[in-house]
């Protein structure tokens, strides 16, 4: 600790429940255990029933962080600065941004419109729970975000950037696989729920929607499932690891106008050109074939020969399915 920390006069007595710092620094108590978990901001002491204990110095740590995340700074760029330098750093926010406080000290609740919304703050909890293996948390979390947001909102703004979070965590040893099956399974579910909210009347262009051969992780098709009901098609998925003569069986006998493959891991298989250029090659081109998933980008030139459409964001691949419906009238 730093010399100017020990002379700060900000008691380090661990005294406080962690509800009363929650209502002392305008965060939520499941925010304030997430923000422990992955940035390790504060490090409260335990009582001998093993109940968080925070003293002054954690709850000034906790709301100068609040203010320098709110006016813009990165999580992981303040949470390890010293007190001191946090206050260095909420000083001169302050200067250019004018009176910062005020307009931060409002709690930020699942019961406000959705402009106030942190996206980040929603991940960082689903995270938690699924660090602490809390599956109804998780649910909890999931069905009220669903409230809150629109579906698109919801699969752009939250389970999208969950995805990635959640491979990168396991990746680098925070979570274990454990938790990732855990929070896969969840999803799955909870997505395949989500593609039958719409109310079909049989008259809607049909979209074939599948990931191909060796490609095992389906949560992206199964966001795509979800997502292009409200643009008034309709989905038939097929699952994962489906090959491409079977894709091109279920495009004829539906008579389905477009074909939508999520491409996620493993990235270079090799199997993927192959079954990229028959579907091409076997589907008429009256068929649009979208491609879409973080493997894509190692395939680009073979996409771009091909002719296959691609999009980075659900919103682009939306746009792109709007332009193939207007070409079908």
């Amino acid at each position: 600790m730093s010399v100017s920390e020990t002379t700060s006069n900000v008691d380090q007595t661990p005294r406080h429940p962690i509800r009363l710092v929650a209502n002392r620094t305008g965060l939520t108590v499941d925010l304030i255990r997430a923000w422990e978990k992955r940035y390790h901001v504060v490090d409260p002491a335990r009582s001998e029933t093993q109940r968080r204990l925070y003293s002054d110095y954690d709850i000034e740590r906790l709301r100068l962080i609040r203010i320098a995340k709110q006016a813009g700074r990165r999580l992981n760029d303040v949470a390890s600065l010293p007190l001191v330098s946090l206050r260095a750093v909420v000083s001169e926010e302050s200067r250019f941004q004018g009176a910062i406080e005020p307009a931060l000290t409002r709690e930020v609740s699942w019961t406000q419109s959705t402009h106030t919304l942190d996206q980040s703050d929603l991940v960082d909890r689903l995270l938690y729970s699924i660090a602490m293996m809390d599956q109804l948390r998780f649910d909890q979390l999931l069905q009220q975000a669903l409230v809150d947001l629109s579906l698109p909102d919801f699969l752009e703004q939250a389970l999208a950037p969950l995805l990635a979070e959640i491979g990168e965590a396991t990746r680098r040893g925070q979570l274990r696989i454990a938790h990732e099956h855990m929070a896969t399974a969840h999803l799955r579910t909870f997505l395949g729920a989500l593609r039958f909210r719409e109310v079909f009347t049989g008259s809607e262009p049909k979209i074939v929607i599948t990931t191909p051969t060796g490609q095992l992780h389906e949560l992206g098709a199964l966001m795509i499932a979800a997502l292009v009901s409200i643009d008034g098609w309709q989905p038939i998925y097929l699952g994962p690891n489906t090959p491409a003569d079977e894709i091109i069986a279920a495009v004829k006998q539906s008579g389905a106008k477009a074909v939508s493959l999520s491409l996620t891991y493993p990235a270079d298989d090799p199997r993927i050109p192959l079954e990229l250029t028959r579907l091409r090659a076997q589907l008429s081109d009256d068929v649009a074939l979208f491609v879409g998933g973080s493997a894509m980008l190692g395939h680009q030139e073979l996409i771009q020969r091909l002719g296959l459409q691609t999009a980075t964001t659900l919103d682009g691949f939306r746009a792109s399915l709007m332009q193939s419906r207007t070409s079908l009238r």
